[in-house]
C-alpha cells in the first residue's frame, strides 16, 4: 500500500536515472567519435568517383 502512495516519486527517480545514464553514454560516444576522426589514413590515395550522365531536355525539366 505504501508503494502506491509514492508511485510518482518512484517514477521521477527512475526517469532521472535513465536520463543520467543516457547523458553519460552520449558523452562517451562523442569522445569515441572524436578519437576516430583523429586517426590518419596514411599515404594511401583516396578513391575518386566520377559520375556522368546526359542532360535533360528543357521540355522535360520540372520547375
Amino acid at each position: 500500500m505504501n508503494v502506491l502512495k509514492h508511485m510518482e516519486t518512484l517514477f521521477l527517480v527512475a526517469a532521472f536515472a535513465v536520463l543520467g545514464t543516457t547523458y553519460a553514454s552520449a558523452e562517451s560516444y562523442k569522445a569515441q567519435v572524436r578519437a576516430d576522426t583523429m586517426v590518419s589514413v596514411g599515404s594511401e590515395k583516396m578513391a575518386v568517383v566520377k559520375v556522368t550522365g546526359k542532360r535533360l531536355a528543357p521540355a522535360t525539366k520540372f520547375g
